[in-house]
Parts: structure tokens; C-alpha cells; sequence
């Protein structure tokens, strides 16, 4: 009986849950404060800079794979999409093998757009990791694929961290 009333006194009140929690809000804020930055001084979000890079790397790339490799929702990813065509910074084509499949590719200005697009991160945050030694990196992306599986349901990360990151 004492187990599980501890149990759940901890699931409810344990001072790291809370911890964590307001940790994880704090950036989740800061994060969407410099999205909104980003909107205003240069009319993209950072969830568009990021699938706009991951074209650029990946393109032409589909739908659901665009989706997985952003670790977004289809409904957000096609509104995203939208607005980049709109803007006329990608464009949706159909593959030759099967026209119903539509795939997304990045056009001239698009890539003009990132070679001299904003950091998706605020230039304050990269002058502090470029402080940190190597090994305080790589601890802190371990750390970040670590939490991104316990949020999962399935307890699989989407995409961990590349091995060659440089800051």
C-alpha cells in the first residue's frame, strides 16, 4: 500500500517531474518567441526554414517522408508546403512511375533563400554552444535524443542526431 501511494505521490508532485517539465516549456517558448522573430524580419517561421533545408538535402522528397524526417503531422507539413510554394521557394512535382505520387523539390530561389536564410537557432544560443567543448556537445545532443524517445509513445526517436554535427 505505501508503494503505490508513493507511486503516485511521485508521478503527481516529484520535484523532478516539475523540474523537467518547466524546462522543457522554457524552450518550447523560446523556441516560438524566434519563430516569431523570424516571421516578422524575415516572413518564414523556423518549422518552414527546417523543411525547407531537409528538401534541399533530401529532394525531391515525398509527402510522408518530408512528414517523418521533420517529425511533424501531414496536415502542418501541407500547410507549410503551401506557403513555400506560395513564395515560390519549392514546388510540388509527380513522379514518372506513379503520377498519383507528388513529391516536393526545392526551386532556384529556394535555394538562394538558404544560402542566405537565418539560423533556425538564435545566434546567442550558437555563440554558447561554440563555447562549449566537443564532448559538452555531444553530452547535450545525447540528452536531446534521449528525451525526444521517452516523449515518444513508442519509444523511438525519429531521427537522432547525425554523427558529423558541427556547431
Amino acid at each position: 500500500m505505501e508503494q503505490q501511494s508513493r507511486t503516485q505521490e511521485t508521478q503527481m508532485v516529484d520535484p523532478l517531474f516539475i523540474h523537467i517539465t518547466k524546462r522543457l516549456r522554457q524552450i518550447a517558448h523560446e523556441i516560438n518567441k524566434y519563430s516569431k522573430h523570424l516571421q516578422e524580419s524575415h516572413k518564414i517561421t523556423l518549422p518552414q526554414i527546417i523543411c525547407l533545408r531537409e528538401i534541399y538535402e533530401h529532394g525531391p522528397i515525398s509527402f510522408s517522408a518530408l512528414t517523418k524526417l521533420v517529425a511533424l503531422n501531414n496536415s502542418t507539413v501541407t500547410g507549410i508546403i503551401d506557403r513555400l510554394e506560395k513564395q515560390n521557394l519549392v514546388r510540388r512535382t509527380r513522379t514518372s512511375a506513379d503520377r498519383r505520387q507528388i513529391h516536393i523539390e526545392i526551386t532556384e530561389p529556394g535555394v538562394r533563400f538558404l544560402e542566405e536564410a537565418p539560423s533556425p537557432l538564435k545566434p546567442e544560443f550558437i555563440r554558447g554552444l561554440n563555447r562549449l567543448s566537443e564532448d559538452e556537445v555531444d553530452s547535450i545532443l545525447k540528452a536531446l535524443d534521449s528525451l525526444t524517445t521517452l516523449l515518444q509513445p513508442d519509444g523511438e526517436i525519429t531521427e537522432p542526431a547525425p554523427k558529423d554535427l558541427e556547431v
